[in-house]
């Protein structure tokens, strides 16, 4: 071979060489995909959540929710919005786990409502939430099961009968009136105001409302009028209103926390939210929504009444609602008045007061 063939084969073979080099390092293996965003997690809202509520059980801060979803604390949710989850957050879970065997378990009744299962079973509010993963405005349905939280006990109504025995008689009730006082209601039932106060758990600084039912001690009995009314039968109203006041007025001195609705603080149309949410009336959390609900009454042509909404203008001629509470009578309320403050009972106020929606009819 000449040296001109020798350089020429030579020249080839590193051409050769080299295309191979260049394909090898091209071709590694197949071509990885581009990255394709994964479609976000979607949170459905369930009847009774709240936005704070939301983000806690999500794992996130609530302005991160509110950003991903382009919100404010303000903005209305309603069940069945669909709400995404922010980045590092977790869709709720769903349904609580079935109880392990050996939990007692209590059955919902006509006419329980959470706080008062809660003090029967001699726990907090907040613990037979948690334990039952409900909020303070969760609906419960008689033949529905609550598990007793620890430390709880069945009241003593729920727990199965060793052997079958006579019904015991009914305790006689009193219909608490406008204008009672606990220290009158006791003479005319015939009985020691400590006996009152022993057989309904009250004290003498309790506060009594219209619709609220007392039960009469050992030894007492009701006045002509009442019986006449309780053999009438109470009506619905009434006992609808000593529900949603029962509720509120289980709250009293518990903290107030910008946009909470319990179980152990409180904004203020979070407790008026709750305590409706006793009877089945579900409202927003929003005081310049729930204005929206029931009908209006005119405070020069009608009386305030148990129950009745009461609804505050920022400041006089504003024209904005900033606050709620519920009406005890004609001229008290209870509220969740501000940060810094506790849930009491107050004076409804003679200025500012721009709306009051009646939401359960008196007939």
């Amino acid at each position: 071979m000449t040296r001109l063939h020798r350089a020429i084969a030579t020249a080839a073979l590193t051409v050769a060489i080299g295309a191979v080099a260049v394909v090898d390092t091209a071709y590694a293996g197949p071509a990885a995909p581009a990255n394709v965003a994964a479609s976000p997690q979607v949170y459905v809202v369930q009847a009774g959540d709240y936005l704070s509520g939301i983000a806690e059980r999500m794992g996130v801060k609530m302005s991160a929710l509110l950003a991903a979803n382009k919100l404010v604390v303000t903005s209305l949710i309603y069940p069945g919005m669909q709400l995404i989850v922010p980045e590092g957050g977790k869709v709720p879970g769903a349904a609580a786990a079935p109880a392990a065997a050996a939990a007692a378990v209590y059955t919902v009744k006509s006419g329980d409502s959470l706080s008062g299962i809660a003090a029967r079973m001699k726990v907090k509010l907040s613990a037979l939430l948690a334990t039952n993963k409900l909020t303070a405005t969760s609906v419960i349905h008689p033949g529905s099961t609550l598990v007793v939280p620890a430390g709880g006990s069945l009241p003593a109504a729920a727990a199965p009968a060793a052997t079958p025995s006579a019904a015991p008689a009914a305790t006689a009730q009193y219909v608490v009136r406008s204008g009672d006082y606990l220290s009158g209601i006791a003479p005319a039932l015939g009985v020691k105001l400590s006996a009152l106060l022993a057989a309904n758990k009250l004290t003498v600084n309790s506060l009594i409302y219209p619709g609220m039912l007392l039960n009469v001690p050992a030894g007492g009995k009701l006045p002509a009028v009442a019986a006449t009314n309780a053999a009438a039968g109470t009506s619905t109203t009434d006992s609808r209103i000593a529900k949603v006041l029962a509720f509120a007025q289980a709250q009293l001195g518990e903290p107030y926390k910008f946009n909470a609705a319990g179980p152990d603080s409180w904004d203020c149309s979070g407790l008026t939210m709750a305590a409706y949410a006793e009877i089945g009336i579900s409202l927003p959390h929003y005081s310049g929504a729930q204005v929206e609900y029931g009908t209006a009454v005119d405070r020069a042509t009608q009386a305030i009444k148990a129950g009745d909404l009461i609804f505050l203008e920022s400041s006089v001629g504003s024209g904005v609602i900033n606050h709620v509470g519920i009406a005890i009578n004609s001229t008290q309320w209870i509220q969740a008045p501000r940060s810094g403050d506790v849930v009491r009972v107050g004076s409804i106020p003679s200025t500012r007061v721009i709306a009051i929606r009646r939401l359960v009819s008196t007939g």
